[in-house]
């Protein structure tokens, strides 16, 4: 018996994935063994057995490829804020949503030692820094929507959420940043302490 198109559908989707993940991952490799400058997309695609428009399909760069896993990661803060009961604080909601993303579970599809390694080879290469900030943006402005979807309000609950984002974003990498430079304590509890501080004046409004 055939399988169900939905589940047809799902095996295609969950394809894609994994070949996005293997792409991404390959010109990861590449880009710290032999530096960014020295990695062709054709390298990369032959890395994964893939041919090179196959490649081209997924990404329009060996930068976008290697910044994927970081963006992904950080879109998801927005898809953990609207799995959050609605009765729930708002403050609380938004700490719990960024350090889901930082537990024992979280990043275990990353290769070890990845984010260390990641964040060097961004700041060594400019092209990967503006590629970055170009997927923290995407994700600051993912989290904005859900927040407005959470407060509502029409324009000024908007805006509003949009600058909550811009904080609660700021405070996670401000944290990273930090736990990278000094690692003291764990990177999750760094983060949660650092979303609190963004978030801690939600606290007051609600009294």
């Amino acid at each position: 018996m055939d399988a169900s198109p939905g589940l047809s559908v799902r095996r295609r989707d969950q394809q894609r994935d994994d070949t996005r993940r293997d792409l991404a991952f390959a010109a990861f490799e590449l880009a710290v063994r032999h530096g960014l400058g020295h990695v062709r997309v054709p390298d990369i695609a032959a890395a994964v057995g893939v041919a090179t428009r196959t490649f081209n399909n997924y990404f329009a760069s060996k930068e976008e490829a290697i910044v994927w896993p970081a963006a992904r990661h950080a879109i998801g803060v927005a898809d953990q804020l609207r799995a959050r009961p609605a009765g729930e604080p708002l403050g609380e909601s938004l700490v719990t949503a960024v350090t889901n993303l930082y537990g024992p579970s979280a990043g275990q599809e990353l290769p070890p030692d990845w984010l260390r390694q990641f964040r060097s080879l961004v700041a060594a290469e400019p092209s990967l820094h503006g590629e970055y900030l170009k997927a923290a943006a995407a994700a600051q402005a993912a989290l904005g929507d859900a927040l407005a979807e959470r407060i509502g309000g029409g324009r000024s609950g908007a805006f509003k959420a949009h600058v909550l984002a811009g904080m609660v974003t700021g405070a996670e990498r401000a944290a990273v940043l930090h736990w990278m430079r000094h690692q003291d304590g764990t990177l999750l509890a760094t983060v949660r302490s650092a979303v609190r501080q963004a978030v801690s004046g939600l606290e007051d409004e609600a009294r």
